[in-house]
C-alpha cells in the first residue's frame, strides 16, 4: 500500500519532471538560451519557483509537464531540446533496470519495478509520433516529441 502511495504521489512528478528537464538539458548544452521547466499547467499562474543556472523552475504539483523556449533557435538546437525528453525516459529506464537487477524481491523491488515500465511507457508515448487523443486531458491535441521531431526533420 506504501508503495502504490509513493508510487503515484511522488514517483511520477518526479520522473514527469525529470522528462522536462531532459528537453531543458537539450536547449542549455546546446544553445545559450534559458528552458523554463513546468511541472503542471504552462500558465500565468504557475510562476517560477526557483531558478538554477539557465534552468527556470515553474512547479505545481502535477502528473504533467512542458518545456518552453525561445523560438530563435536553431535546426539542430530544437532537435536536441525535442530529443531530450524521451532521452532522459530512456536513460532512466536504464538506469533504473540496473538497479533492479541489484535489488532483492519486495517492496523496493515493485517499487522500481513500477519505475522501469512507467519511464519505458513515457518513452514509448513521448516518440512515437502522433497528436495526443482528447482523453490524455492537458496535452490533448499537441504533438508528441516523436512527431516534433519527424516534423523537423521534414523541415527545409
Amino acid at each position: 500500500m506504501i508503495v502504490f502511495f509513493l508510487f503515484y504521489v511522488f514517483i511520477i512528478p518526479i520522473c514527469m519532471l525529470l522528462h522536462e528537464i531532459g528537453h531543458g538539458l537539450g536547449i542549455v548544452l546546446f544553445s545559450k538560451s534559458p528552458a523554463h521547466i513546468y511541472l503542471g499547467n504552462h500558465s500565468e499562474e504557475n510562476k517560477e519557483n526557483f531558478k538554477i543556472g539557465r534552468f527556470h523552475f515553474h512547479i505545481h504539483w502535477s502528473y504533467f509537464g512542458f518545456c518552453r523556449w525561445p523560438s530563435r533557435l536553431t535546426k539542430g538546437q530544437k532537435f536536441a531540446a525535442m530529443a531530450g525528453g524521451p532521452l532522459m525516459s530512456l536513460f532512466l529506464v536504464i538506469l533504473f533496470f540496473l538497479l533492479l537487477q541489484e535489488v532483492p524481491q519486495g517492496e523496493l523491488y515493485r517499487l522500481i519495478q513500477g519505475i522501469v515500465i512507467f519511464n519505458a511507457m513515457n518513452f514509448l508515448v513521448t516518440a512515437i509520433p502522433m497528436t495526443y487523443p482528447r482523453w490524455l486531458g492537458s496535452y490533448a491535441g499537441h504533438p508528441s516529441d516523436g512527431l516534433q521531431l519527424l516534423r523537423l526533420f521534414r523541415e527545409k
